[in-house]
């Protein structure tokens, strides 16, 4: 079981946004396909204009099946709870998370109250995945996808955010016998930077949008632009199973989101007893542990298997191999309208109804960075926020007793209460996964002693935050082009912060006098200029010192590495070049690689630069780029008015097939950190589109 989690912990994360929330609708939309238009640009980018917006949200089912079909499915299955009729044993686990969390028992229970018009908007795009299905019937993955209700498919992304929020952490610590919390940084996560036009050389308000996401897979980002008759027309960044944008630019605003780290799952012990079985005390009164059976039919095994959940008052309930019984309470799985929020945002014309929009709290968690074209830059930690008791007996940040109902929330802070910021003097405001207290300059940071601290907010910088800071205070005003240097950058700053939450400065203190073996790959580090390019010798150790040291550092969070365990990194990086590649004197680009179709190329970056590069190991000692600096889309708000000045590039191509030319044709411009123009005007779209057609 506990390998089981462990994959899921793995696997499951890779569906945050994945699939888009949906839910029934009594009604059925008129379609009628030769009235959808997918425009497919130079870049196979495709840009999709109906008179509705059911009718776009078809079209761009179709066009994402055309170039990721695969994809799209497993997240269909996901949403049933029968991924693994696909994946076999590896997709258990996950049937079994979505059928514990229930999700789909919370979509029926508030579908009744979902705006109509976003029902409509999800038949539509259902009724377009199953078209494509039936006009391509050999790339159906097998007989579970379809049909699929729009139950089932709200029910994945209410999964999906749950399990954003910490459901995949939560409970292989629960089942491991240690506490979920959060401490430190990693060196995942996006960037988000709104810079107002007092601020900008030209008088423009500027944004970027820059998610830090894995670069292949079910939350690569997809890019495309929607557009309908009823005034919805927007572009940029949606994940397989999505009708929507999730971040991107309309004709008078755009926004971009980061992953925020506050309080957003709380883990009750429950108190048990062998003398009342199948219950658990609330203060003094005994509860029945409500039972339930799912069935999960894996691929390979003939006959379905069954296995026992539980649920509490506190929510849902593992039992631990001991016998303990944890609950895990989530504002996530207590509302179903996530998409539909973003929907809202999606038909907003300005900062009044984006705000309304941000006021339907549906959406549990995310930074909002937003700028628009009315000199408006504003930033939000936001989240669905619990009213905690504030008595300081209980840790919200660990394990919470579930033996009474003073530990037990039911109600949720308003948008007001988050941290946020409009329009601050200082002209600028950021985002790098850090503290939303570290915004913008200091004298206009928010101060933190006046949120709740059991929301438990960010208060740290990491290097991404510190590095931008350090490019961004020297300069009185802000042009394009400086904006393009920062989000490009690819160095430290000058005082790593070492992520984890540990000290590991003593690797700089290693004298290389003292071990002449490991002397030149001590001299590399010690004086590296922290920057991540491709011809560094020092970048090439820093980064294997990245994946090395959290391994001698484990379960020591909150420590010093010791000088003796610096040289034992050093030994390790010493020992791994050599047998890998039979010198030591390697560059970043030997050892970091970008890979598409088999093809390899050498690849800048690291984690945590602004510029960030995760990776994961390759062929021969390389390690190859599966997350960091995925889809970037700059954005720019003219003084006349006029549309926005966009420009975009994504790590590879539009397409997931390697015949297709579209397979990698942005690599290269990726590569060398240049962006392309987009456009949200169809009269330019349709005059230099590459192809025009309409779904079949």
């Amino acid at each position: 079981m506990n390998k089981q989690f462990f994959y899921l912990a793995l696997f499951v994360s890779t569906l945050f946004f994945s699939s888009a929330s949906m839910g029934q609708y009594n009604g059925t939309p008129t379609i009628n396909t030769e009235k959808i238009t997918i425009a497919r640009d130079a870049y196979g980018v495709p840009h999709i204009f109906a008179p509705t917006d059911a009718e776009v949200a078809y079209g761009i089912a179709w066009a994402h099946a055309e170039d990721d079909f695969t994809t799209i499915q497993t997240l269909l299955l996901t949403g049933k709870g029968k991924i693994a009729t696909y994946l076999g044993k590896k997709g258990a686990p996950i049937d079994f998370v979505v059928g514990l969390l229930n999700t789909k028992s919370i979509v029926q229970a508030q579908i009744g109250q979902m705006d109509p018009k976003f029902l409509l908007l999800v038949k539509g795009y259902l009724m377009g995945l199953e078209a494509y299905a039936k006009a391509h019937p050999s790339e159906v993955l097998n007989k579970h996808v379809f049909p699929i209700s729009v139950e089932e498919y709200l029910s994945s992304t209410v999964f999906s955010v749950a399990v954003f929020c910490g459901v995949d952490k939560a409970l292989p610590k629960i089942l491991n016998g240690t506490i979920p919390h959060l401490e430190g940084f990693t060196g995942e996560g996006s960037n988000a930077f709104a810079i107002h036009s007092s601020k900008s050389t030209t008088g423009e308000n500027m944004l970027v949008i820059n998610a830090h996401q894995p670069i292949e897979g079910a939350t690569a980002f997809y890019e495309a632009h929607l557009q309908s008759e009823e005034g919805w027309n927007i572009l940029g960044g949606l994940f397989p199973g999505a009708p929507l944008i999730f971040h991107g630019v309309t004709p008078t605003l755009a926004w971009a989101h980061t992953v925020n780290f506050q309080d957003k799952i709380d883990v009750y012990q429950l108190e048990t007893s062998k003398d009342h079985p199948g219950e658990y005390k609330v203060d003094n009164n005994w509860l029945k542990l409500e039972k339930r059976k799912i069935k999960l039919n894996i691929k390979g095994i003939p006959i379905p298997i069954y296995k026992t959940v539980y649920n509490s008052i506190y929510g849902p309930t593992v039992a631990t191999p001991k016998g303990n019984y944890f609950s895990m309470r989530l504002p996530s799985l207590m509302d179903a309208g996530a998409l539909q929020q973003w929907y809202a945002m999606n038909r907003s014309t300005n900062f009044t109804e984006f705000k309304q929009a941000l006021n339907q709290n549906h959406l549990a968690m995310f930074n909002i960075m937003y700028a628009d074209n009315k000199d408006t830059i504003f930033y939000i930690s936001n989240g669905k926020m619990p009213y905690r008791n504030p008595d300081t007996a209980y840790h919200w940040n660990s394990t919470v007793p579930g033996n009474t109902m003073a530990t037990l929330w039911t109600k949720f802070k308003p948008l007001s209460d988050l941290p946020q910021l409009t329009n601050p003097v200082s002209g600028y405001l950021f985002n790098t996964n850090h503290s939303p207290f570290l915004a913008t300059d200091e004298k206009n940071n928010l101060d933190p002693k006046k949120y709740d601290v059991n929301d438990g907010y960010e208060t740290y910088h990491n290097n991404r935050s510190r590095r931008a800071k350090d490019l961004i205070d020297p300069l009185a005003k802000i042009s394009y082009e400086d904006l393009k240097r920062i989000k490009f950058d690819r160095s430290l700053p000058s005082k790593i912060l070492f992520p984890y939450g540990f000290n590991a400065d003593s690797i700089f203190l290693v004298s290389e006098k003292d071990y002449p073996i490991l002397a030149p790959i001590i001299t590399s580090l010690k004086t590296w200029d922290h920057a991540a390019v491709v011809d560094s010798k020092g970048a090439a150790i820093y980064n294997l010192a990245y994946y090395f040291v959290p391994q001698i550092m484990e379960g020591r969070k909150n420590d010093k590495l010791t000088i003796a365990e610096a040289v034992k990194v050093y030994q390790q990086i010493y020992d791994y070049l050599t047998k890998n590649f039979n010198r030591t004197d390697i560059v970043l680009g030997d050892l970091q690689k970008l890979v598409r179709g088999g093809e390899a190329w050498p690849q800048g970056g690291m984690p945590d630069v602004l510029a960030a590069v995760m990776t994961e190991p390759y062929t021969n000692g390389t390690r190859k780029m599966n997350s960091g600096d995925a889809y970037i889309n700059l954005v720019r708000f003219p003084k006349d008015g006029s549309l926005p000045h966009i420009e975009s590039v994504n790590t590879f191509g539009a397409s997931m097939h390697k015949e297709s030319p579209h397979f990698a044709d942005q690599r290269a411009m990726y590569q060398a950190q240049v962006l392309k123009p987009m456009t949200l005007d169809k009269t330019e779209v349709l005059k230099h589109a590459e192809k025009i057609y309409h779904p079949q």
